[in-house]
């Protein structure tokens, strides 16, 4: 990929302020004590009004996500009445792109099984394989397995092979699904299937749709008057494999999963993450997914808003897609693979030089929007780096470093004053805990009623998860981008508990 200077000195930007925020820090640690103290006490504060704020938020989702489970989606779509911008839902098709590199079988079975059993008419359910060439042995025995297994289920199973090597593409999931919906476009034609009716939904090998996926989303796309404009998005639970997983890995997982909820109720800064779904169409005119970049599901509502002149968004859909916690045949490299996603997931600041230039570029975007969206992304970032580092850190500096400062009544009030303040959270962390304890599945017979213990117990640890989990790989992602250092797709090895 050729970068021009103007995008190379935005890739420079937020790692550089991250780290002269960090600098400035411990200069003003020494030489203005007093002050920083001060930053430090507001900081907190800000921050405890934010964790409530955030729990608020999650409480709503949670109460959403409640209630459209418990809804039956297949009545309510026979009821629906076409005019007026509404459509009959009969008219609308599901393919799901299942993308899959070196995942065995006991990871996809389940994942197709999903599809294969979630309510739909077959007639209008479409499979899609999408495999790569570099692990064709495998991948196609696979694909025999599943197609055998599961093909009667859909009115279409279709695999895929994306080749090795092509020019200008990265190894990577965005080129593997672009080249599946080629494909699956020419399938769609022959048929004289319509695109702007067909819903297609990618996702990863380990996803797991609810069986009411298809008609929440198809009642949601038939009642939208702006469906031609809209992408939709689920709401992603690790929570597969959560009982099985180290307490490292659950935290991360389910505070992954409490962030697409608290997301999901605020849709004027949604945007696209792991499994999503937009029309054929929609993929077509925005030719369909980068495949040069790592986190090509957010950059996907980045293209598809400039694309459209800032007529796009995402509408969620509160119906859970169910995906694997990290988990690895061994404790040290399930927290290593839980590092490495995370630092995948931080590398998003990789869509802030596009969507700054592209801002820049569209005139026809009103220019609030030109701001508000590059601002979203820089300031997202820089907290994700920094938060727990000045939570946990930063506090403690002046009393480090400010010389005189530390004899003082505020350096001895401070501190306490801030542990003070920050035990408010855990008012929100109980408010967490019991979400989670009704979130997660049931507890496998094979595990002891004292493992609940150990369920409660896990969320002691999140100070250190949150900044070893959370702001040491933002720092990595975004030092690495300021440094020229680009990293290449990495994809999260699966393993089932069976085989671990």
């Amino acid at each position: 990929m050729r970068r021009s200077f103007a995008f190379r000195l935005l890739e420079i930007v937020p790692g550089a302020t991250l780290w002269a925020f960090f600098i400035t820090a411990i200069i003003l640690s020494i030489f203005y004590p007093f002050a920083f103290a001060l930053y430090i006490l507001l900081f907190d504060l800000y921050w405890i009004i934010k964790v409530f704020v955030m729990g608020a938020h999650m409480i709503w989702g949670y109460r959403l996500l409640n209630w459209t489970r418990r809804q039956n989606w297949r009545a309510r779509l026979e009821k629906i009445e076409p005019g007026e911008g509404i459509i009959d839902w009969r008219e609308i098709y599901h393919v799901v792109i299942l993308t899959t590199y070196q995942e065995p079988l006991e990871i996809l079975r389940p994942s197709v099984a999903a599809a294969a059993q979630a309510d739909y008419p077959r007639a209008k359910k479409i499979f899609v394989l999408a495999t790569e060439e570099r692990d064709k042995e495998d991948a196609r025995q696979n694909a025999v397995a599943l197609r055998k297994e599961f093909a009667h289920h859909f009115e279409h199973f279709l695999v895929t092979e994306h080749p090795d090597g092509i020019e200008g593409e990265l190894k990577a999931k965005g080129a593997n699904a672009t080249w599946a919906a080629r494909e699956l476009k020419v399938l769609l034609e022959r048929e004289k299937i319509p695109l702007n009716r067909t819903l297609v939904t990618t996702a990863d090998a380990d996803t797991r749709l609810d069986r009411q996926y298809f008609t929440v989303l198809s009642y949601v796309f038939a009642t939208d008057h702006n469906r031609e404009r809209h992408s939709y998005q689920p709401i992603a639970l690790y929570s597969n494999n959560i009982w099985d997983v180290p307490a490292v890995s659950r935290l991360s997982a389910l505070g992954a999963s409490f962030w697409q909820i608290i997301e999901g109720t605020r849709p004027w800064r949604l945007i696209t993450f792991s499994t999503h779904a937009m029309t054929m169409q929609m993929l077509v005119d925005i030719d369909y997914w980068a495949v040069d970049i790592v986190n090509e599901d957010s950059r996907q509502f980045y293209r598809a808003f400039f694309h459209f002149d800032g007529d796009h968004s995402v509408v969620p859909v509160f119906i859970p897609v169910y995906m694997d916690a990290v988990l690895a045949p061994h404790y040290g490299q399930t927290l290593k693979n839980q590092y490495l996603q995370k630092r995948r997931w931080a590398y998003g600041i990789e869509h802030f030089p596009y969507v700054v230039l592209e801002s820049i570029r569209n005139k026809r975007i009103p220019f609030i929007n030109r701001i508000t969206i590059p601002f979203r992304i820089f300031e997202g970032n820089f907290s994700w780096a920094s938060s727990s580092v000045i939570l946990l850190f930063l506090g403690w500096f002046p009393f480090l470093f400010g010389g005189a400062y530390r004899e003082t009544v505020l350096a001895s009030n401070i501190p306490l004053l801030s542990q003070r303040l920050l035990a408010f959270t855990w008012i929100s962390l109980t408010v967490t805990i019991v979400i989670s304890s009704r979130l997660i599945p049931e507890r496998p017979r094979h595990y002891r009623k004292s493992k609940w213990i150990e369920m409660i117990l896990q969320w002691t640890l999140t100070p250190v998860t949150a900044v070893i989990f959370g702001s040491i790989p933002a720092i990595d992602a975004q030092t690495r981008l300021m440094l020229g250092r680009y990293m290449g797709f990495w994809v999260t090895p699966k393993v089932s508990a069976k085989s671990k």
